[in-house]
């Protein structure tokens, strides 16, 4: 099997390290200040560079009562704007069937490829982060199908 970096262009390999970092230091920030991460997406965009996007959960949300999961929100939200869009990482906390402990899942992909990186990590304080071994696989694409 080859290896991703194999694969893929400079710039998809620059993108999903540094939305790699990028998603992981949000994880953080956003789970020091409160318990628990709804899915929050970090994208490259064509024109205006970096930012991060969210799906709004309120009362006058049109998804307040969707039954729709919040990443495939977030997913349909990025799809719809994928023509101006390089490359993407959604993040949020997930539970692995047969582990204990928390983890984040860092779904990166450009318009190349796409993977998916569970980040087991642990918070013995709200300034402190640990990040376990990473575990790395191919993905299918969501945002570019």
């Amino acid at each position: 099997m080859a290896r991703w970096r194999d694969e893929t262009s400079a710039e998809c390999q620059t993108d999903l390290d540094e939305l790699l970092d990028a998603a992981i230091e949000l994880a953080a920030e956003l789970l020091s200040e409160n318990p628990g991460l709804d899915p929050v997406a970090i994208v490259n965009r064509l024109d205006t560079g970096r930012t991060v996007v969210a799906v709004a959960q309120s009362d006058a949300d049109q998804y307040a009562a969707s039954e729709t999961p919040m990443r495939d929100r977030l997913t349909d939200a990025l799809r719809s704007e994928s023509h101006q869009l390089r490359s993407v990482a959604i993040v949020s906390e997930v539970e692995v069937a047969g582990e204990s402990g928390s983890q984040l899942e860092v779904l990166l992909e450009h318009r190349e490829y796409a993977m998916q990186v569970l980040v087991p990590y642990s918070m013995p304080d709200s300034a402190t982060f640990n990040l376990g071994t990473m575990r790395a696989a191919v993905s299918p694409h969501l945002v570019w199908q």
